[in-house]
């Protein structure tokens, strides 16, 4: 894979592998631009929103994905299950092909990775009882199971903490928490060897977070799952995961182990999410922290170097994603 050095440190085993996935988007014309457009016959300008380096998800471990809103987090996660249709790069899971395949190939893909969505009230449609809700993955896929149906879906629920009374009730009737509780039991039911969790704590009360991060990380134990944990919550991350990649305007900019996020960390963009995370823990959720401007992404160079406090004339070359320790890696030509 491109910018790598010869000393990368692949996972072993790993279950997913990624490799220089790119995601653009047709930027929106005002009617005036598009009519401009049209006469001189010009292409639509496309912003890109994700062009990550190789990284892999070894099995039964969780890799955090944190960045800041925009920072093509869930760019990432679409394009792997496959929402998004990626404009390059690969992706295999246990060996299989995860871009650019269709038809029955994807079915079989989609049913050993699985994501549970960020809002639990528009994730679960409103129509549909429990029992649809989660019986729907195995009727998509042909699943018919050996100990019947109405066994598995209420073992289902149990596994993640709602009583089989559950089943005929609709999604309205639950809190957030418990739909969130139910959006989980789906991704589950196909038993699949990777989860997608896209922030799927950030619309929860504290109290519920812990209740619902407490159940992945008993669910990853039981059933050795592996588990893609996107959020931009910077305790969240270092609590549940293993290892950590960090994003900023769709580049990885830095991998490294989470018990290693507050002391290790060697990226400027790595430093400064830390350092807001805690300047808003001591009580400063109103004041405007100095830096707090809004970046111009560069069309080339460091993705980082227009707001960076150590940019250099070197910054206008892309960094390569450098190995300088075990399980780290960074983008960053001053990381030392």
């Amino acid at each position: 894979m491109p910018h790598q050095s010869e000393n990368y440190q692949a996972v072993t085993d790993p279950i997913l592998s990624v490799g220089q996935l790119r995601k653009s988007f047709v930027v929106e014309d005002t009617l005036t631009q598009r009519f401009r457009r049209l006469l001189s016959r010009e292409a639509p300008s496309r912003v890109m929103a994700l062009n990550v380096e190789g990284f892999s998800v070894a099995r039964g471990e969780t890799l955090g994905i944190l960045g800041e809103s925009g920072s093509g987090k869930s760019t990432l996660a679409r394009v792997l299950m496959g929402i998004y249709e990626a404009d390059g790069g690969q992706a295999k899971l246990g060996g299989r092909e995860v871009i650019g395949v269709s038809g029955q190939e994807r079915m079989a893909v989609l049913r050993q990775m699985q994501m549970i969505f960020q809002d639990p009230f528009g994730s679960l449609d409103p129509r549909m009882t429990v029992r649809q809700i989660i019986a729907e993955p195995l009727k998509i896929h042909g699943i018919k199971p050996e100990g019947g149906m109405e066994k598995m879906l209420q073992q289902a629920l149990h596994e993640v903490g709602l009583e089989p009374g559950a089943l005929e009730r609709y999604p309205s009737e639950f809190s957030g928490g418990q739909r969130q509780r139910i959006g989980i039991c789906r991704a589950l039911i196909l038993s699949p060897s990777l989860i997608i969790a896209d922030e799927a704590v950030s619309a929860l009360d504290v109290s519920v977070q812990a209740q619902i991060l407490e159940l992945l990380m008993q669910l990853r134990v039981d059933r050795q799952l592996s588990l893609l944990f996107i959020s931009h919550d910077v305790a969240v991350v270092r609590q549940i995961s293993d290892r950590i990649i960090l994003l900023y305007h769709g580049h990885l900019v830095e991998e490294l182990p989470a018990d290693r996020l507050i002391d290790g960390a060697h990226h400027p963009y790595t430093r400064r999410l830390l350092e807001s995370a805690m300047y808003l823990r001591e009580g400063n959720p109103l004041k405007v922290r100095p830096q707090s401007i809004a970046p111009v992404f560069p069309a080339e160079g460091c993705c980082y170097r227009n707001i960076c406090p150590l940019q250099t004339a070197e910054c206008g070359k892309a960094p390569p994603l450098l190995q300088i320790g075990e399980n780290h890696r960074v983008a960053c030509w001053h990381h030392g």
